[in-house]
């Protein structure tokens, strides 16, 4: 019931907040996490909710620094204040998107969607899909699909992309859609010396 998925995100943002180090990637949850629960709040009541709901996230960073962790994290979150019914993180990257045919990616992607909705879909190393220097590479499809397909189903799916900071960029400027999808950055700093013990 209600009350227990209270209780789930309670404990989500506690699991958060015990995390070594990642101040500012906890604050930038945290303050996703008020700004949602006001806009579902306010849903609730019947009371009008400023702008359309994007939910898409990108996570820019170094592997080992937590994007994985947090997506998790996030897909709980989520569920528990009814923004997705499931809640799981559906994991895929380039290899398992990009076809070697004419139409194979389009087809993966609409059977990644299948079991993506209702979940976090996590695109790891998303830059790849666009490889500077390969017009004719099958990435620029998933790109272009990924697009439309994010817009279609924006009520029981939130995509989150992940990857280094400077070939996020790439990823982000290869569709002229792409920008717009995405309303909430967070960047994973290297955790410190001393965090590391």
């Amino acid at each position: 019931g209600q009350s227990q998925d209270l209780i789930k995100e309670d404990f989500e943002l506690k699991a958060l907040n015990m995390m070594v180090g990642l101040s500012n990637v906890k604050q930038n949850i945290i303050t996703t996490f008020n700004r949602l629960k006001i806009c579902v709040e306010r849903r609730r009541l019947g009371l009008k909710v400023k702008g359309g709901e994007c939910h898409h996230m990108l996570f820019t960073g170094n592997p080992g620094t937590g994007k994985t962790t947090v997506a998790k994290m996030m897909g709980r979150i989520y569920r528990s204040l009814g923004l997705l019914s499931k809640g799981d993180v559906v994991f895929v990257d380039r290899g398992k998107i990009v076809g070697s045919y004419i139409g194979d990616t389009e087809r993966n992607m609409q059977r990644i969607l299948q079991e993506a909705r209702g979940n976090i879909l996590f695109i790891d190393e998303a830059y790849a899909l666009a490889r500077k220097g390969m017009d004719n590479d099958f990435g620029r499809e998933a790109i272009d699909t990924l697009v439309k397909l994010m817009e279609d189903n924006r009520d029981d799916l939130v995509v989150i992309v992940a990857g280094y900071t400077d070939e996020m960029h790439d990823f982000l400027t290869s569709n002229p859609g792409l920008i717009s999808r995405f309303n909430k950055y967070i960047d994973f700093p290297d955790y410190t010396d001393d965090e590391l013990m």
